[in-house]
């Protein structure tokens, strides 16, 4: 079972989901505010809705015909024939009721209006994979995950310990947000080609493969300026420019992508972004909470 359904959940694309909410729990630290009762479950709602929509997307793309036996990149459990496309969205709607279960003890303990956020969050889940017209096939997949798993999760991670929010907070989340992005658009670089042939239109296939990596770039360097940029703002402390340490993991990066267009070589390259945005977030929030403690 195990063996079956963990790769579903796509795991090293969970920490995405991860480091926002500990990035705004330390900003929430920072300013002398910490439950970790919330924390947690905040942390698994997150992970959850993550792990579901993982889930809805292997589903949405194995009915479109998008997925086969040659795609890099998921995992495969319906076109192997190791699941029914009918037992993933199952899996699916189940991990969103888990996710339903911590979001209901945060509306009771913090905010009524919680309620509202998590359903923007189901929503949005669904809506990135399926429905009429899913945003993963628009060039708006990665102005969602900017959005939505950037500044509005590290807005949450901060918003359930303190009950308010800043534009200080926006501000530190800006670096978060772009690595999000950058570890969707990635993924959408490294299947253009059998996107493109599938009739999806990404940022990527619209605008071009160079200006795609351009973006990339801008994405990923523009994560470190940004960071300087929410010292010198005051959004976030000194020792936050800890995760600057991450930056010689970035250009490697973008040369695997500027060297070959092979799907199965450049996926290494976008699981390396995700560890990028793992590894400058933990460092970000570290320093924050150093600061906190200090």
């Amino acid at each position: 079972m195990l063996a079956t359904w963990f790769p579903l959940i796509r795991p090293f694309t969970l920490t995405a989901a991860a480091v926002p909410v500990i990035v705004g729990s330390a900003l929430a630290g920072w300013d002398g505010a910490f439950h970790i009762d919330r924390f947690l479950a905040l942390l698994l709602c997150a992970i959850c809705i993550q792990a579901a929509t993982n889930m809805l997307n292997e589903y949405f793309d194995f009915r479109r015909g998008l997925d086969t036996h040659e795609s890099v990149g998921i995992a495969g459990s319906i076109v192997k024939g190791h699941l029914t496309a009918e037992a993933v969205l199952r899996g699916a709607i189940v991990t969103l009721s888990l996710a339903l279960l911590f979001g209901l003890y945060l509306v009771v303990t913090v905010s009524p209006w919680l309620l509202a956020v998590g359903a923007v969050s189901v929503l949005s889940a669904y809506l990135y994979s399926g429905g009429p017209k899913a945003i993963a096939w628009t060039p708006f997949g990665e102005a969602e995950v900017f959005v939505l798993m950037g500044l509005l999760l590290v807005g949450l991670g901060y918003y359930v310990h303190t009950e308010d929010i800043t534009a200080g907070v926006l501000v530190a989340a800006l670096p978060v947000s772009c690595l999000v992005a950058a570890i969707l658009l990635g993924n959408n670089i490294r299947d253009m080609a059998g996107d493109a042939e599938k009739g999806r239109q990404t940022l990527v296939i619209v605008a071009g493969r160079s200006i795609g990596i351009a973006v990339l770039a801008g994405l990923i360097f523009g994560a470190y300026g940004l960071i300087v940029v929410a010292v010198l703002a005051g959004a976030v402390p000194w020792p936050a420019l800890l995760a600057l340490l991450s930056l010689p993991l970035a250009p490697d990066i973008l040369r695997r992508f500027r060297t070959t267009t092979i799907p199965a070589a450049l996926h290494p390259a976008v699981k390396n972004i995700a560890r990028l945005h793992l590894v400058q977030g933990s460092l970000y929030a570290l320093g924050v909470a150093m600061a906190a403690v200090l």
